[in-house]
């Protein structure tokens, strides 16, 4: 039984790897370039304090 999502995820898969030729370091590569250039649109939050709950 194939599923359908699964099948679609490896297709998109299959489409990144030719646009890259296959070379792994290549794609890493482009995706480093586009995190430098979207760098301000990254969310980043204070860590929250969490409250210490008895256990009962």
């Amino acid at each position: 039984m194939k599923d359908p999502i699964v099948e679609e995820i490896r297709e998109i898969r299959r489409q990144i790897e030719a646009e890259n030729n296959g070379d792994f370091n290549q794609l890493f590569q482009k995706i480093f370039e586009s995190q430098k250039k979207h760098s301000n649109k990254i969310v980043s939050r204070k860590p929250r304090i969490l409250s210490q709950k008895k256990i009962a």
